[in-house]
């Protein structure tokens, strides 16, 4: 009798993000990978911690009540797990709030191939400006601002949308934003922390 091959379960990503705009912003990215890559991506699922701690409460947890036990009732297995995380906070909080050496690890012993890291310098709204003439042009303005005033990408979003008398807010409510933003654009300028994910999800640009 000749035994039959057993079929391996398809690879699968699970991409980790920290709050609800860079669920927006990533989803908008992916979208973008899937558009213009020359090969197909590996399918792939996006969940949003609500808070950079929960990298630490909560990502093990998920993995294993929820994704890994969905993963093998489907038929597929999860290859890699990314997290990405806005910078920020690492910048300016000492002792580390999230370990990720140890969480790589605790991955890892779930059977899981891989763990990637995608850090978000210094947030979001950083990448987002990355694009300054679209946002610019989202807000109807006539001219591209030479400087803004900030600290940071996200007081920087804050003074750019003053100049166009509109009040920035975080969340779902940037997706109309992030949606008309040059993927291409951003992707370039941000082509070498991007690299990792692109790789596990094969991308090819």
């Amino acid at each position: 009798m000749v035994k039959r091959k057993e079929t391996q379960p398809s690879p699968h990503v699970l991409i980790f993000v920290e709050g609800d705009t860079d669920e927006v912003f990533f989803n908008a990215l992916i979208d973008y990978y899937a558009s213009a890559s020359n090969s197909p991506l590996l399918p792939y699922d996006i969940c949003n911690l609500k808070g950079v701690t929960r990298y630490s409460s909560k990502l093990l947890a998920k993995l294993k009540n929820e994704y890994l036990p969905t993963a093998r009732t489907n038929g597929y297995m999860i290859k890699t797990v990314c997290c990405s995380y806005d910078t920020d906070v690492f910048e300016v909080m000492q002792p580390q709030i999230v370990k990720w050496d140890t969480i790589g690890k605790s991955v890892k012993r779930m059977g899981i191939e891989e763990f990637i890291r995608v850090g978000v310098k210094s947030s979001i709204e950083d990448w987002i400006l990355d694009d300054l003439s679209g946002v610019s042009a989202y807000l109807h303005l006539k001219q591209l601002p030479s400087s803004l005033k900030g600290k940071n990408g996200y007081q920087k979003m804050l003074d750019l949308y003053s100049k166009a008398h509109r009040t920035y807010k975080k969340g779902y409510e940037t997706k109309e934003l992030i949606n008309v933003l040059n993927m291409r654009t951003i992707r370039n300028k941000r082509q070498d922390v991007l690299a990792p994910l692109e790789k596990t999800l094969g991308v090819v640009l």
